[in-house]
């Protein structure tokens, strides 16, 4: 029996989220956020579905409901569907594929030089301010490396607007995962996004509160993939770095978006080890 979805029913959320996405889709505007809460606007778009297609408008997502969307490119689960991928171990960490190593990055996206101020003016520890590039050709890095990429694939997501801020050298691959994620029905899931380029070492890394002399970004591993702008952060409230992220068919889960995530050369980082984990990351890899 497939999902079936009622306000106050016994709801799977990431179903939830996929009917308001649908809905939003097509223009249902009534159905608000998606916010995996079958509440009573999502009812109400519901029935104005429903009465589209001459449907008794009850607002449940019931059997009939299911077929007409169904026709209308509505994805369908099988039953066990949830309970096969249930558990801290799904998905598996996949083989060849690993977080990028430093020359790996200053490879593909170039050097840059860097430097941090004190602490007291800085809005995060980690904060730097990067400079131009290493060999002395660029004098501004950012500007000549760091586009906005726009794209209509989040556009349903809280704190998303309307581009991606990435290194120019990510953008193919990031349009292969966005391609892949829209063909295989799995956009619902993206709930929230927490932006791309961000100039920071990584998350509790810091040199020091003190003003930092100019470093190069080969010379440290301790970069994060943000300060390359090859790399992006969705869904954190259920995803908060060195917790276990969102079981799948849980709100904000980004468990099914792994796998095609891995197929376009990005890792995922709820596969680092320890207290790292990170399941809201996604960094380009390969």
């Amino acid at each position: 029996m497939p999902f079936t979805l009622s306000r106050g029913g016994n709801n799977i959320p990431a179903e939830v989220q996929r009917w308001q996405y649908f809905l939003l889709r097509r223009g249902v505007s009534q159905v608000g956020r998606i916010d995996a809460d079958f509440g009573a606007k999502t009812e109400e778009a519901t029935r104005i579905f429903q009465l589209q297609q001459q449907l008794a408008p009850n607002g449940k997502v019931n059997a009939a409901t299911l077929e007409a969307a169904r026709q209308q490119g509505y994805t369908v689960l099988a039953d066990g569907y949830y309970a096969e991928r249930a558990g801290a171990g799904w998905p598996a960490r996949p083989d060849g594929l690993g977080s990028p190593g430093s020359d790996w990055r200053n490879t593909r996206f170039s050097c840059f030089r860097f430097v941090q101020k004190q602490n007291a003016y800085r809005d995060r520890p980690e904060r730097i301010v990067i400079r131009g590039s290493c060999d002395g050709r660029i004098a501004d890095w950012t500007t000549a490396n760091i586009i906005d990429f726009p794209s209509s694939a989040f556009s349903h997501a809280d704190g998303y607007r309307g581009y991606f801020r990435i290194h120019r050298n990510a953008k193919e691959a990031l349009e292969e995962l966005l391609h892949q994620w829209r063909s295989l029905d799995l956009l619902h899931l993206v709930i929230s996004f927490a932006g791309a380029f961000d100039p920071r070492y990584i998350y509790g890394e810091n040199p020091g509160n003190g003003a930092q002399p100019e470093r190069r970004s080969a010379e440290t591993g301790k970069l994060s993939n943000h300060a390359f702008g090859s790399a992006f952060d969705i869904n954190t409230t259920w995803n908060w770095i060195s917790e276990v992220p969102a079981f799948c068919g849980r709100k904000g889960s980004v468990r099914e978006l792994v796998a095609s995530a891995n197929a376009a050369g990005f890792y995922w980082g709820g596969h680092f080890g320890g207290n790292r984990i990170d399941g809201m990351h996604f960094e380009l890899a390969r």
